[in-house]
């Protein structure tokens, strides 16, 4: 034990062990920036945001295209794209370097709150899950607010930031926000943890406002804050009012809600499936969410954590952005499932909450938060073991559940488990076969999850260290989680993109034959699936609302109102059809039914694509007007 003392007291291996750990994650970054394809949002980013900052549409223009983000998760793609060239390999290459950037700044700012092995452990989560680094490497909005956001938390923590550095983070905090407006409660937590932190609240009979003047350092933070986030705004005036009509019920925002219309995207989600998503979410951020849950159970006493009001903000800030996303996600029907990718925004705050608390955890808290607590991390297992229900029937013999309802009840005389529940219950077999793939995952989970508690509560009573007691079987479970999180039962299961090859050379030998069939300024009917293969043909015209396919498609009369908000539909569809001179689509969106299919007899096909990437049907078909 005394070797191990001295091994941890070494901050120099700490940091070789970080550095480690970023090297694992930047390759992983690299793997999966070559080999996932282009998925719709990923396209739209790229393309919008080229749209922009070459001036064929501005933001929240009138008959423009669809802002249903805020301007900035365009805009800054698209600056890059305009320095270094449009094209999926800029965005992905962009988004290698937003991976690297978010995480050295986790382990700087882990490093300065919580010390060089907790640092360490953060580096070392985002090398061992893949999931998140998958969703990272898409040049997506997931990438970009993950490293703002941890630059922001870099400047602007601590008691000992400077001026110019609260500047930057509060900028930085207003581009979060700016980028993705579901993090809006980022700003006023980070001014009040500001005021709260640099302010002077000793001469209590003082006015507000003389104290208020001894905090100089908020104004510096609120200035970054308040210049970029109203700038843009009024930059955008009044149109920009559509992104929050969308989500604040206030009548004044009425004259900018979207046009009334059916929308053709409307999924019906059972409850099953938002019970799923939310505990996918815990499945694919394991480390970050379960780490944050011990967090809460074992907060610091008073007076063993110096960085206390840092740790509270970032409890708040976690809090706060999982329930609005949840509800984003859960409460609403268009993304469902969008859950565990919305998790990638904030789960560097969630690393970093378990970094800067663990130093301080105190396992001898009251015994009603440690059985609330195990009780929450044992719904959790089991509700992880529910989402990975499909996994687990695949990775177990076929015969697995048939064997299982078959047993022998013990004192029965014979009778089979199966027999006994459809007696009880009044089910088929068939029935009760499917609940037993279904339950029968939860319930392993919550028989392991139990045994570690148990085993760890039992290694601490033989060591006579009554003040971790159940401690030891929850840290037990993090760090046996964290380890097994590259694994198909966690996060290694998430390969949803995925193909065996590099698919940029074939999005750019794609979009090079393409170009050499389609001049310059011509009217494009696009019906593809990623708009970033549009990015190889920059001077074309198109009607903005199709690049969200169906997502943006309404059942409406209201062509103007459908044309000026950025939406479509079949009347538009068939308008732009009858002036365009190329109809661009990719093979798997042609099917002999489709109403496209039927009215290609004035056009005829001068070019098939090899396929762009592993996804079916992505072969892309130009037909040009005889």
């Amino acid at each position: 034990m005394s070797r191990l003392r001295v091994f941890f007291r070494k901050p120099r291996l700490a940091d070789i062990c970080a550095l480690a750990g970023l090297l694992v994650y930047l390759t992983w970054l690299w793997i999966f920036v070559h080999n996932q394809y282009s998925v719709l949002d990923e396209g739209l980013y790229l393309y919008k945001g080229w749209l922009f900052v070459t001036g064929k549409y501005t933001p929240f223009q009138d008959f423009g295209v669809w802002m249903n983000q805020m301007p900035l998760s365009y805009l800054i793609p698209g600056w890059v794209e305009l320095v270094f060239g449009p094209g999926l390999r800029t965005g992905r290459m962009f988004a290698l370097f937003l991976g690297l950037v978010a995480g050295l700044g986790l382990w700087l700012t882990a490093r300065r709150l919580g010390g060089g092995w907790p640092a360490a452990a953060v580096t070392w989560a985002l090398a061992l899950n893949p999931a998140a680094a998958r969703m990272s490497a898409l040049a997506a909005s997931q990438g970009l607010v993950a490293a703002l956001l941890a630059w922001t938390l870099f400047f602007a923590l601590g008691r000992d930031r400077k001026n110019w550095q609260l500047l930057a983070g509060g900028l930085l905090a207003a581009v979060v926000v700016m980028v993705r407006i579901n993090l809006i409660p980022l700003l006023p937590l980070l001014a009040l943890y500001a005021a709260w932190e640099h302010g002077d609240f000793s001469g209590r009979e003082a006015a507000w406002h003389k104290r208020l003047r001894l905090s100089a350092p908020v104004w510096w933070l609120l200035a970054g804050m308040l210049v970029l986030f109203i700038g843009l705004h009024l930059f955008y005036w009044p149109n920009i009012l559509r992104v929050w009509a969308k989500w604040l019920p206030f009548s004044f925002l009425s004259p900018w809600l979207p046009p009334k219309t059916i929308p053709t995207w409307n999924p019906d989600n059972p409850l099953g499936f938002r019970v799923a998503s939310f505990f996918l979410a815990f499945r694919l951020h394991f480390t970050a969410l379960v780490g944050a849950l011990l967090a809460f159970i074992f907060w610091p006493a008073r007076g063993r954590l110096k960085v206390w009001k840092s740790a509270l903000f970032l409890a708040l800030f976690l809090g706060s952005s999982f329930g609005l996303h949840a509800w984003a996600a859960l409460g609403n029907e268009y993304c469902v499932f969008c859950f565990p990718t919305y998790t990638t925004f904030y789960s560097g705050a969630a690393l970093l909450l378990a970094a800067v608390t663990s130093p301080g955890w105190d396992f001898s808290a009251a015994p009603w938060r440690k059985w609330l607590g195990g009780a929450g991390l044992l719904v959790v297992l089991g509700g992880i073991a529910f989402s990975a229900e499909g996994t687990v029937r695949d990775l177990l013999p076929d015969f697995f559940y048939k064997r299982l309802l078959m047993l022998p009840v013990p004192g029965l005389g014979g009778v089979q488990a199966w027999q006994v529940l459809a007696n009880k219950f009044g089910l088929e077999y068939e029935a009760l076969y499917d609940t037993a793939q279904a339950y029968f995952p939860v319930v392993a989970a919550v028989a392991c999850g139990l045994l570690l508690l148990g085993a760890g509560r039992l290694f601490a009573a033989r060591k006579n260290s009554a003040a971790w007691g159940l401690g030891a079987g929850f840290v037990a479970v993090l760090v046996l989680g964290s380890l097994l999180a590259p694994g198909v039962l966690f996060s290694g299961s998430y390969a949803a993109y995925d193909c065996v090859a590099d698919v940029l050379p074939g999005y750019e030998a794609a979009g090079a034959q393409v170009a050499q069939v389609i001049p310059a300024g011509a009217k494009v009917f696009w019906a593809g699936y990623s708009p970033a293969t549009l990015l190889y043909l920059p001077a074309i015209q198109i009607l903005p609302g199709q690049l969200h396919g169906g997502y943006s498609f309404r059942i409406s009369e209201e062509d103007d109102a459908l044309l000026r908000y950025g939406w479509w539909n079949q009347a538009l569809a068939e308008k732009w059809l009858a002036q365009s001179d190329v109809v661009l689509v990719e093979q798997g969106g042609l099917g002999p039914e489709d109403w496209l299919t039927g009215q290609l007899a004035d056009f005829e096909q001068v070019a098939r694509t090899a396929p762009q990437s592993c996804r079916p049907g992505s072969e892309l078909l130009v037909f040009r007007r005889k």
